[in-house]
């Protein structure tokens, strides 16, 4: 039986394809595009010669030892004295003081009794680790920083580093803090003179507000890093610590606002100064104290006087040493060395927050506007 035109099913498929693209008449041949297209690829995507510095680590430069001051002598404001020292700060950043009349026995007793912070075990060190809040305590130690070659501990006259201390080690660090407390008051009146010719050479310079600022009104401040250098390190792992050493020190710095920076680093085989501009080392003089300068001496300056980084450096020695960075502070900038748990500056965390609560309140303003 025949099928009628209307019965016949549709195919489901179509397969016709679909027509072909016009041709311009003046269209180039595929080899003549293929060497266009070879072409634009072969300069487009060139990839230049980088050169790069062989030294990317900063190089470190030996310089003479800077002046030795005699304490004495600036004391009774001799007229030669004081050109040696802006010099010596202008160039290099610090200088050498000696017959300061600091007691020997204070000095090695305070370094004496610093050498039981360290022998703390690792689990009670982690109760005053330092933070971003806390600027007191051991330096965190992370597993891979396990045994390096120097240990640091920041001590301040902060009630809460106390009371921590105290709890993990009372015997001893009452008397550490003792020690201290005597060697701090020496060391002030060292600053202080030092202090004394910088205010009369600048006040005429800067006014009497920065007389007053740097003078403050809340009291001197003092912190102090504490290092200890181990003894009997191969020569491989010195190097390596000590470029992570500089490394962090050109640009973590100091946590602490300071003036001046009086360092006892009596054994020391180098002096090492950090800037911006660089890295010097010299070597200092026994018993020598090594003055540097600090931010806000830099700001009194007009930036005349150059604010640097000193850390001492024992190489090649078999024993431990103890060595003290006394940071000293006279400005009303001082608070964090007072109590270094007042943060100058919002945390992440506290931005958060006022970002969150800033939100919601724009959003209930919204609603009310749109609501009434």
């Amino acid at each position: 039986m025949a099928l009628s035109p209307q019965s016949v099913p549709e195919n489901p498929f179509d397969f016709r394809a679909p027509p072909p693209s016009p041709v311009a008449s003046g269209r180039r041949s595929c080899v003549t595009n293929d060497e266009v297209l070879s072409e634009f690829l072969k300069h487009s995507l060139f990839v230049p010669d980088l050169i790069l510095p062989d030294k990317v680590f900063p190089r470190q430069k030996f310089i003479d030892n800077p002046p030795k001051i005699d304490f004495q002598a600036l004391n009774s404001m001799q007229t030669e004295t004081l050109p040696k020292i802006l010099d010596s700060i202008a160039t290099i950043g610090c200088f050498q003081l000696v017959n300061y009349g600091i007691p020997v026995e204070s000095i090695r007793s305070a370094l004496t009794a610093a050498a039981g912070i360290f022998q703390l075990p690792p689990q009670k060190r982690t109760t005053v680790t330092r933070s971003p809040e806390k600027l007191y305590g051991f330096e965190e130690v992370h597993e891979e920083d396990e045994g390096e070659v120097s240990e640091e501990f920041v001590w301040c006259k902060a009630k809460a580093l106390e009371l921590a201390m105290e709890g993990i080690w009372p015997v001893g660090y009452s008397n550490f803090s003792e020690k201290m407390e005597t060697l701090v008051a020496e060391m002030e009146k060292v600053a202080e003179k030092i202090l004394t010719v910088f205010r009369e050479i600048y006040q005429e310079k800067t006014g009497r507000c920065e007389k007053e600022k740097m003078e403050g009104e809340d009291g001197n401040g003092w912190a102090c890093y504490v290092y200890k250098h181990g003894g009997n390190v191969s020569a491989e792992k010195w190097r390596s610590c000590l470029r992570y050493d500089v490394m962090k020190m050109l640009i973590g710095g100091m946590d602490y606002s300071h003036t001046l920076c009086l360092h006892i680093c009596d054994g020391s085989s180098e002096f090492h100064v950090y800037s911006k501009k660089g890295w010097v080392s010299f070597c200092p003089h026994k018993h020598a104290l090594v003055v540097t300068v600090g931010d806000q001496t830099q700001a009194l300056s007009g930036g005349q006087l150059k604010h640097v980084i000193g850390r001492p450096i024992y190489r090649g020695e078999e024993e431990e040493f103890i060595s003290m960075a006394f940071l000293y502070s006279s400005s009303t900038t001082n608070s964090r060395l007072v109590d270094p748990q007042k943060p100058n500056t919002i945390s992440l965390s506290q931005q958060a927050t006022a970002a969150i609560l800033f939100t919601l309140l724009y959003q209930i303003l919204v609603y009310v506007y749109y609501k009434f």
